[in-house]
């Protein structure tokens, strides 16, 4: 046996305790609390928590603190938290005044700041009266009338008393307890002998509510004395309180499952009744001022304090034994009440599970512990840290160092000396003096498995299985691929389970994977930290919680931070029968696994408020909106500590879709940004996170009505609309097309009665008397042998016969087309009257006579009118004057001649034997009416008669105004 080498320092400190404590979970400014200094805390019967403090009211509903206040009170502070037989939240303050809340509103219901004298007053609500301690005395408030209806004189103490079956029980003067029927006013002893008090208390009396009875509490100011009774079936009897509790002030005392809570100014005792004493079992929280202490409906306790905010245990039964200890790196259990625990810093402690710690071991180390390994037979405990390996005697104290081994992933028994080592370069087996390699490659974590007397390696190859003497035999492999695992544990009936990196948990028999453990079967995370079995069972450490499944009943159980888990960082765990010992980043802490897991109530969802096109209206069981504003958002919650975190949804639109639908995690509404028309109602549940059990279904119906000009209403008259729109175009079209085919008709008659009149007119300028005329002088010029006049006559007048066939074939010529014809015309009728015709033709300088457009053959017929009616029955000085000029964008044409005038033409036209009707006249007038019917500015023909001095006829002028095209 090798001799010790060097001398180890262990000390024996068997009286050091690390505190152990429920783990609790501390509130303040920090994590929104509204206030630090609270007196007073309440659930009310919607399981919303009411804080009072310096501050003022506060609700909590499982997601945010509220306000409350009220405009006429004075001062901030409120005390005395109260139900009443409706559930109406009362409470009152020092400057007298009385509140409930009502419809979530503070209501002002009495102020008797006169009575007391600045006194904070106690008090009892009746169904029919308020009942409040004045000095005294006590005064009753009728509920409904507000005013005091009666006094109850020489109350004592400072508590008010409390009421039940409709008597009011209180303690009276010299101690004496007695009640008060509320309808009789009779006054009865409950008995006939005063309190055996060894001293009269100056007046501060308390009762408490317990499942039996009450309690009486007398206490002296400073909380040095006191006395405590219970007062069951109106028999008083005296309880022992603990040593513990005599000198300290006790705030409030609740009872829980049996046990007595006393909150007091230096935390929190729990105590057990046994007889008529009382011992403590438990003291938590002891550097803070409780002020009250309840517990929810999810048996969460909540302490509010006097300086130091509000505390909440989830789960007493998980204990913090330090949260001191965060450098714990590997636990190992020595015994069923005894563990090894490492840390950072190369200390190895052995620690019972109270606390105490029994031993502390100094190897020379100041390197990170990575493995232990305790053989109960042999006694000896294997250590390894970053620089050394070393196993040590338990009992013989000695110390043996094996060289060149350190940084060990895990150490496992095989027998005797012989150990299973695996490191960063590959896994070994063998003992102290020698030991062989297996497998070179990295290695995560490795066992022997005794039972089967098989070696099972997780290295970056996969989970290899190695046989008794360590040859190779298989890698497993899960859906066709090798296992990648970090942790490995052997359960007792033989199943090895192993902790991969993406397919959770496998459970391993025969080499085969039989088990899969994975989040579709109710694993918490696919990140999983660490696993250890517990019997047949087995502990999973995963980012989402701790976890515990039966292999049996193939079901898990679930601790996380609503539990009071304070941190997911979990490195070790051992198992000592029931109780269980895990250290994290944060501490170590204790649980017992039998009572550990809470029955969690079902959470009750409940609506907060609901936004109609983003604007919040008021909470109702129906609305009946219109499509067009259907953007709809329901927001919702559940009543419960941190329920925002450890609570899931579902909705379901029934109507639309009747699946359930989970709402996403932290999300508390759900949006439709639009909704078809019809009826429809929004389902809500809620459960808790790992649960199967749904809570109440809420609901609320919307009614979503198509806007009018989709209803089928609308849609009828529209198409009745479109009906008569289509009769009404179609008409219309018809009724255009035959005024279109009636004008084109019309402009075809004009247009044929134009022709007409311009033949007419062409007629009358080619007239047989015309040509007659026009040969005659052709023929006595050839007679006369005068042949160049002949020529030229001829020449001219076929060019005024062809100019006129041109421009009878045209609506329109130019006004420099019409000179050229009239000068032809004009020049042939002066050689007609043997040069006795004088005429001028006068064109204005401004008058563009290539571009104004005057209709053809329109000019010459008034000329004519002229020659024949006026100059040809004058003897001789015929003078005729044509004149052409712009005026007001109109062209003016001016024909005067100096003939007999118009009268006396007509008097030789009547006299002549043959009457000939001009037909240049009457076609020009009727062709001026027809072109004029489709002129906006209307052609205008004047004719007036030229007259002497004396009245005598000297001629005739026409006036021709035709307008000029833009």
């Amino acid at each position: 046996m090798k001799q010790r080498q060097i001398t180890i320092y262990f000390f024996f400190i068997s009286l050091i305790i690390w505190a152990q404590e429920p783990v609790s979970i501390h509130l303040t400014e920090v994590n929104g609390l509204p206030d630090i200094e609270f007196y007073d805390a309440i659930e009310d019967l919607e399981n919303n928590i009411w804080l009072a403090g310096n501050k003022g009211l506060f609700r909590y509903d499982g997601k945010e603190y509220v306000s409350y206040s009220h405009p006429e009170k004075r001062g901030r502070s409120f005390f005395n938290l109260k139900l009443d037989h409706k559930g109406r939240l009362w409470f009152n303050n020092i400057a007298g005044q009385f509140f409930y809340i009502e419809n979530n509103k503070i209501q002002l219901f009495v102020d008797v700041q006169n009575r007391l004298n600045g006194a904070l007053a106690d008090y009892e609500i009746h169904e029919k009266y308020l009942l409040i301690r004045v000095p005294k005395a006590t005064i009753w408030i009728d509920i409904k009338t507000k005013e005091v209806v009666y006094t109850t004189p020489n109350v004592s103490g400072t508590n008010i008393g409390y009421i039940e079956n409709n008597r009011y029980y209180y303690v009276a003067n010299e101690n004496k307890f007695q009640y008060q029927d509320l309808d009789t006013k009779e006054v009865h002893k409950v008995v006939k002998t005063p309190l055996n008090l060894t001293k009269k208390y100056p007046g501060f009396t308390h009762f408490y509510k317990v499942s039996e009875g009450y309690l009486l509490l007398f206490q002296s100011k400073i909380g040095d004395q006191k006395s405590l009774y219970h007062i069951h079936n109106e028999t008083l009897t005296p309880l022992q309180l603990p040593t513990e509790l005599q000198k300290i002030r006790i705030q409030v005392i609740q009872e829980f499952d049996k046990l007595f809570y006393f909150a007091t100014m230096n935390g929190i005792f729990v105590a057990k009744r046994s007889g008529n004493q009382l011992k403590v079992i438990t003291h938590y929280l002891q550097s803070y001022a409780a002020t009250e202490i309840i517990k929810d409906f999810q048996d969460n306790l909540w302490i509010p304090t006097l300086s130091n905010g509000v505390f909440v245990i989830p789960n007493e039964g998980l204990q913090a034994i330090s949260n001191e200890r965060r450098d714990i790196t590997v636990l190992e259990k020595k015994t069923d009440s005894t563990y090894f625990m490492g840390n950072k810093k190369g200390n190895i402690q052995l620690v019972n599970l109270k606390g105490t710690i029994k031993e502390t071991y100094n190897f020379n180390d100041i390197s990170t512990i990575r493995t232990l390994d305790y053989n109960p037979t042999t006694k000896i405990l294997y250590c390894n840290s970053d620089k050394q390996f070393l196993k040590y005697h338990t009992e013989k104290k000695t110390i043996n160092r094996i060289q060149k081994r350190s940084a060990a992933k895990s150490i496992s028994h095989i027998k005797d000396d012989l150990y299973l080592q695996s490191y960063a370069h590959g896994t070994f087996y063998g003992n102290d003096e020698k030991l062989k390699e297996i497998n070179p490659k990295r290695a995560y974590k490795s066992i022997y498995s005794k039972q089967k007397n098989k070696a099972y390696i997780a290295n970056i190859d996969g989970l290899l299985v190695y046989d008794s003497v360590f040859n190779f035999q298989k890698l497993i492999q899960h859906q066709g691929k090798p296992v990648f695992s970090f942790d490995i544990e052997e359960a007792i009936d033989g199943t090895i389970w192993t902790a991969t990196y993406d397919n959770g948990v496998l459970g391993i028999k025969n080499d085969e994977v039989v088990a899969v453990l994975n989040t579709e079967n109710g694993l918490a995370s696919k990140a999983i930290n660490k696993i250890k079995t517990d019997g047949k069972n087995l502990w999973i450490v995963t980012d989402n919680g701790l976890q515990y499944y039966k292999s049996d009943t193939k079901t898990f159980q679930t601790l996380n931070k609503r539990d009071g888990l304070l941190s997911y960082n979990i490195n070790n765990i051992e198992i000592f029968g029931n109780e269980v010992v895990f250290s994290a980043n944060i501490g170590m802490f204790r649980f017992n696994k039998l009572t550990i897991f809470k029955e969690w109530n079902t959470p009750q969802a409940y609506f907060t408020n609901v936004h109609l096109e983003e604007t919040q209206v008021p909470l109702a069981a129906k609305y009946s909106i219109k499509q067009q504003q259907s953007e709809i958002e329901i927001r919702f919650n559940s009543k419960g500590f941190q329920s925002d975190k450890f609570v899931t949804y579902e909705y379901q639109l029934k109507g639309f879709n009747d699946s359930w639908n989970t709402v996403d995690k932290g999300q508390l509404a759900v949006k439709f940004n639009t909704l078809p028309a019809g009826n429809f109602t929004f389902n809500l549940r809620a459960k808790n996170v790992g649960g199967t059990q749904y809570s109440e279904i809420k609901s609320i119906q919307f009614n979503i009505t198509l806007p009018f000009w989709k209803q089928a209403w609308f849609i009828a008259c529209i198409m009745l609309a479109i009906i008569a729109l289509v009769i009404l175009y179609f008409r219309r079209k018809i009724r255009i097309r035959e005024t279109q085919k009636n004008k084109e008709l019309q402009q075809l008659e004009i247009d044929k009665q134009l022709v007409n009149l311009r033949l007419e007119n062409l007629r009358s300028q080619m007239n047989p008397h015309f040509i007659f005329n026009a040969l005659n002088s052709i023929q006595e010029y050839i007679v006369l042998n005068q042949q160049s006049l002949a020529s030229t006559y001829l020449v001219k007048f076929s060019r005024l016969i062809r100019t006129y066939l041109e421009q009878s074939q045209e609506k329109e010529i130019t006004l420099d087309q019409e000179l050229k014809a009239l000068n032809l015309y004009l020049e042939l009728e002066k050689v007609r009257f043997e040069e006795e015709l004088s005429y001028t033709v006068s064109i204005a300088e401004n008058l563009a006579l290539e571009s104004i457009k005057i209709p053809s053959l329109f000019i010459q017929p008034y000329i004519e009118n002229a020659i024949k009616h006026g100059l040809h029955h004058k003897i001789d000085n015929r003078k005729l004057e044509v004149t052409f000029k712009k005026e007001n964008e109109q062209l003016l044409c001016e024909i005067t001649d100096n003939g007999i005038g118009r009268e006396a033409a007509q008097k030789l036209k009547e006299n002549q034997a043959h009457y000939y009707k001009s037909f240049a006249t009457r076609a020009n007038t009727e062709r001026v009416e027809l072109i004029n019917k489709d002129r906006l500015e209307k052609i205008k023909v004047n004719i007036s008669d030229l007259t002497n001095e004396n009245n005598q006829p000297t001629g005739t002028r026409v006036s021709i105004k035709i307008p000029l095209k833009k």
